[in-house]
């Protein structure tokens, strides 16, 4: 899944840099952002096992 986040927010960059539309811009990072948003809500609430 990380690897898809990562790809959404590479196209999204291109997308910024190469479409004209504002509105396509906006909507290419909010989907870039709400997908990094629920990658890292997903990886903060597991737990860490370490033994020290």
């Amino acid at each position: 899944m990380d690897t898809i986040v990562f790809a959404l927010i590479l196209a999204s960059a291109l997308i910024i840099i190469f479409v004209k539309k504002r509105w396509i811009v906006v909507l290419g990072f909010a989907v870039a952002f709400v997908a990094s948003a629920a990658l890292f809500a997903h990886h903060v609430t597991s737990t860490l096992d370490l033994s020290f």
